[in-house]
């Protein structure tokens, strides 16, 4: 039995939103999907959780680059600041429509990050980054 993962999708595009939540959807009853419009949103969604602890932690976090208010970098920026203790088991993703060098370069520098996934996502993709056959 696979147990189920926690994903959250940094994410202001209400397209990619749908399919995203249609494809995890899809993909079985294997996730519990937040959303958050913008990385300031995502990063005081995690202090919140990590202060409160109310809610558990994500799995996985598909983040795209370009958002208004705070983009992906920004997020990240922000997120290696949170406590290692809280975040060292959460597998980020840089989903994005964006085919530059320099944004697949600068994924790599994050060891937080696994992988720079271009878009469209798929049913696919997210069995094989949850590691479900």
């Amino acid at each position: 039995m696979t147990t189920r993962k926690n994903v959250l999708v940094v994410d202001d595009d209400p397209v990619f939103k749908l399919i995203a939540r249609k494809l995890f959807e899809r993909s079985g009853d294997f996730f519990e999907v937040t959303f958050a419009e913008n990385g300031l949103e995502a990063i005081e969604l995690l202090r919140t959780t990590i202060e409160g602890q109310t809610s558990p932690l994500p799995d996985i976090i598909l983040l795209d680059i370009e958002m208004p208010i705070m983009n992906g970098w920004g997020f990240m920026e922000e997120f290696v600041k949170l406590p290692a203790e809280n975040t060292r088991d959460i597998s980020v993703y840089t989903v994005s429509s964006s085919i530059a060098q320099e944004d697949k370069n600068k994924t790599a520098s994050y060891p937080q990050i696994k992988a720079y996934i271009t878009k469209p996502l798929t049913v696919d993709i997210i069995k094989s980054i949850a590691g479900i056959p």
